[in-house]
């Protein structure tokens, strides 16, 4: 059994090179003489989310284009290669993968980031994709789980000094995960917030002192009451975020004007009632601007009703908790903190996606994971999926009675 918190060795020829020790950050995982399977009920589960959202994408987007499968067949791809990701990825020992990709994934999404704020694409007033030929990538997409690789390395490979030192933790917190967030809220303000609190939540799991974090909370608290109450006063929030805000706290005052998307969505929940009207009989979906994107729990709600939304979460519930179980069971921090990370990012983006729908927040253009369309987001999911799997191959077995 490898440490879980493993002590610094004394400096060997390698350490004098610094480029080379980032691939040997993690240690190799003794030679196993049989690796368990990959779990099946996590893939299972995966592919039954994405298929899932094939079928809501067809609904929410047929009758907008001249191809009505034009949109499923691009986000089947998506769905093809994330899935040749979850095959392959298990196959890989988890900290092979981590040595080799923790900080070099870091580095790209930032040096993407930046390119995206040079030459990306600008779409409603924000430039949130670079352009690569017929492929649009969203860069804020994959520097979230940059964040959960660099995290999970970084917060082992530290922990003994932040143990000693606990309020360090602020500075690696507005350090390695404040610059990401700050350059991807300059564009998107939601996006930098859930970056902010993916990186929040995954030190507070990784640190042993959590003093900084209870008072960051406090202050957090304090920041949310002073924005709602001076939110159309703030400089650094555009037109169109206080515009969002407003029509959140206000709904009544903008019923008799255009509604919105939020109210929109609401009213597609309540159409759909119990049942909903059936796949493809929606009629508020059409007045929705991104039906097949941030807003498509409300096509899941119309078309299929309370029913429908459950299974969905019972498959999200089901999904989360497998991963959980894998985190408990993983044989080091390494694997924990990774399958933590990924349940973390899963969680956020589908509570936040609800939250907008049902109106408890402002609208965000978080996706709903694995359901809404996107080739960047759809990927990045299943690409971590593919990594739980290669930690739950590693996991240690039951201890018999």
């Amino acid at each position: 059994m490898r440490e879980l918190y493993p002590r610094r060795a004394k400096k060997r020829l390698r350490d004098k090179e610094p480029w080379k020790t980032l691939f040997f950050a993690v240690r190799s995982a003794p030679i196993q003489q049989k690796r368990r399977r990959a779990d099946r009920y996590i893939f299972g589960v995966t592919v039954l989310l994405v298929l899932y959202g094939l079928a809501m994408i067809y609904a929410a987007s047929s009758f907008r284009l001249s191809d009505p499968l034009g949109g499923v067949k691009k986000q089947a791809m998506y769905a093809g290669l994330g899935i040749i990701l979850m095959v392959i990825l298990p196959l890989f020992d988890y900290h092979s993968l981590l040595s080799l990709a923790w900080c070099l994934s870091y580095i790209a999404g930032i040096v993407l980031i930046g390119a995206t704020m040079v030459v990306g694409r600008t779409v409603n007033g924000s430039a949130r994709w670079i352009q690569v030929g017929g492929i649009s990538i969203q860069p804020s997409e994959l520097m979230k789980t940059a964040l959960i690789l660099f995290f999970s390395v970084y917060l082992v490979k530290e922990y003994r000094r932040l143990a000693e030192h606990p309020w360090k933790v602020f500075w690696v917190m507005a350090l390695w995960g404040g610059i990401p967030a700050f350059l991807v809220a300059r564009q998107n303000l939601s996006t930098g917030i859930l970056i902010a609190s993916l990186v929040f939540i995954i030190t507070f799991l990784g640190v042993k002192d959590n003093r900084v974090h209870f008072l960051l909370m406090a202050l957090g608290g304090l920041a949310f009451w002073f924005v709602l109450n001076n939110y159309k006063h703030l400089s650094f929030l555009k037109a169109y975020q206080i515009a969002r805000i407003d029509k959140w706290l206000n709904p009544p005052a903008v019923v008799q004007g255009d509604p919105g998307q939020v109210m929109k969505g609401i009213y597609a929940l309540s159409e759909g009632g119990l049942r909903g009207t059936g796949i493809g009989r929606g009629y508020i979906k059409r007045n929705l601007a991104e039906a097949s994107n941030d807003i498509i729990l409300a096509v899941v709600g119309e078309e299929l009703g309370l029913i429908g939304i459950c299974i969905l979460l019972v498959f999200y519930l089901s999904l989360l908790f497998c991963i959980i179980q894998t985190a408990v069971k993983a044989p080091d921090r390494y694997g924990a903190l990774l399958c933590g990370g990924v349940a973390i990012h899963i969680f956020l983006h589908t509570a936040m996606n609800i939250a907008v729908v049902t109106g408890a927040m402002p609208n965000t253009g978080v996706t709903l994971p694995f359901v809404s369309s996107g080739g960047t987001s759809l990927l990045c999911f299943m690409a971590e999926i593919g990594l739980v799997l290669s930690v739950s191959r590693s996991v240690r077995p039951e201890s018999s009675p």
